[in-house]
């Protein structure tokens, strides 16, 4: 075998030096490898669950990926693929033991798809309320409110990014609170009569 056939044979592919730098750390080739994968994980979830549920499970799916990738869990990039059909695996489990919890549980204390259903139809109407009262804050208070509980920034991270002080941001955010709590207790603002 002449040396251009033995340098063929041990080179990495594409897929593997994208893998090797999603696990040093590049954000970027983490995108790619997510972007790549979507799809089989997507089948995956389409051939064991509800539709409604497959979003749902591949977005859980790449999440864990990511952070074992960024934890140094995964310890082959050419087995990176195995690795994500690993977690699908493991998630439709627990998925599964979930579900079959929750219908004992609904058996045995009889609540039935019914009383679900008028549930997530009350939470929906708390959501659009809690987003009506939302949008009727301020610039800054939704951009605190949202880097502390979406982003889970820290104060100094919100802080520096707003170019405020870490006291400024606590007030803010107790004052955009408050102001939720208050439109939340009143009817929403497109039903007022």
């Amino acid at each position: 075998m002449n040396l251009v056939m033995v340098a063929l044979a041990t080179a990495p592919s594409d897929e593997d030096v994208l893998a090797l730098r999603a696990l040093a750390g590049d954000r970027e080739a983490e995108r790619e490898v997510c972007q790549r994968l979507l799809p089989a994980v997507r089948a995956f979830a389409q051939r064991r669950l509800r539709p409604s549920s497959v979003d749902d499970f591949a977005h859980d799916v790449l999440l864990v990926l990511i952070e074992a990738m960024r934890a140094g869990r995964v310890d082959d990039p050419a087995r990176l693929s195995a690795f994500a059909l690993g977690v699908c695996r493991n998630l439709a489990r627990d998925r599964a033991r979930t579900d079959e919890r929750r219908r004992n549980l609904m058996d045995r204390f009889g609540v039935t798809d019914a009383d679900l259903a008028a549930w997530d139809s009350t939470l929906q109407v708390r959501r659009e309320h809690l987003e009506d009262c939302y949008s009727q804050l301020r610039s800054r208070a939704r951009q605190v409110i949202s880097a502390t509980f979406c982003k889970e920034d820290t104060d100094a991270d919100i802080a520096q990014a707003l170019s405020i002080s870490e006291a400024n941001v606590r007030t803010i955010r107790r004052r955009g609170l408050v102001a939720l709590r208050d439109c939340l207790d009143k009817p929403i603002s497109w039903v007022q009569p």
